[in-house]
């Protein structure tokens, strides 16, 4: 004769133990509790490592995987769901959110963080470190590939560009911009990242490097330091009118004002449909700590004003 009630008892237990097990294989995420993967573009490593050091000190059970890769790859990653976000330097094009919607993602989401710039680097041997914009052309098509083209004087050789991946955000940035679409001169050639095209040009009296800014932009760190005395930062011809005793540089003010004509807005991609640990690492970047990492590290916030002083 069956004991009805042990049957009871053993369907109690039973149903303790499935519901106990379920809530513990399910993984709960919040705005600041969770593991997600973002991709980013190489070009932008420092500024982002510097947010992601703080973000997952103030929230330690909450770890954003970063993958730094080209920005090609960092917005197919997105598109692919091998990552939450994308943070690279531009919006989604069309036919990129088309892909979001095929996926019933209804639109992506865009976040603004900060402004940063590329900039033009030079072995300390080379004396010419000044350009025209229309020079920056003429040496981006290859139609000067010769440093005594700029200055009969200048005795360096043949012209060689570096840059860090054929499809960064930087190159497709300058034939944008610059080239109106066409590629690259035969001058002009990719390595692998932005710290190769910094010890190329070191090592190359004839290179110039084309580097994200925030590479060399925060002085108080010793990384930066010891770049900055093995290379040169080139000056280009302003937007408006030169400011006596100002040079043209990448650096806060210049871009701010949108002085250095080679700047570009920092962009949170977001394929995520609901508040996770995605929109928390965000709205931190966004956050008056999360713009001061920023403005320290030598960019210019989304959020903050910029002082430039004359001295």
């Amino acid at each position: 004769m069956i004991n009805i009630n042990k049957l009871v008892f053993t369907f109690l237990i039973t149903g303790i133990f499935a519901c106990t097990n379920n809530s513990q294989n399910k993984k709960v995420e919040t705005t600041t509790i969770g593991e997600i993967t973002v991709s980013c573009d190489e070009s932008l490593r420092p500024i982002i490592e510097a947010e992601e050091m703080v973000f997952e000190h103030l929230y330690p059970k909450g770890i954003i995987n970063i993958v730094y890769c080209s920005e090609q790859e960092a917005v197919r990653m997105m598109l692919h769901d091998s990552a939450r976000m994308a943070i690279i330097t531009r919006e989604l094009t069309k036919e990129e959110t088309l892909q979001l919607n095929e996926q019933k993602i209804s639109h992506a989401r865009y976040f603004k963080i900060g402004y940063d710039a590329i900039a033009f680097i030079l072995n300390p041997a080379n004396r010419d470190t000044i350009f025209t914009r229309a020079q920056v052309k003429a040496l981006l098509s290859g139609e000067i590939n010769s440093w005594d083209q700029l200055n009969k004087n200048n005795s360096l050789g043949k012209i060689q560009i570096v840059f860090d991946n054929p499809t960064s955000g930087a190159v497709r940035l300058l034939q944008d911009s610059v080239l109106n679409g066409n590629k690259l001169g035969k001058t002009s050639f990719a390595l692998k990242s932005n710290p190769d095209v910094i010890k190329y040009v070191e090592e190359n009296k004839n290179a110039i490097g084309i580097i994200g800014v925030s590479w060399i932009s925060d002085k108080d760190d010793s990384v930066v330091r010891y770049f900055l005395d093995n290379i040169k930062v080139a000056e280009i011809e302003p937007v408006i009118m030169r400011v006596a005793g100002i040079t043209n540089k990448p650096i806060q003010g210049n871009i701010a004002l949108k002085q250095y004509p080679y700047w570009r807005t920092i962009i949170v991609n977001s394929r995520e449909l609901k508040e996770g640990l995605g929109t928390g690492f965000v709205s931190f970047m966004g956050s008056e700590p999360g713009q001061k990492i920023i403005l320290k590290g030598g960019l210019v916030p989304y959020r903050s004003s910029i002082r430039t002083i004359v001295q």
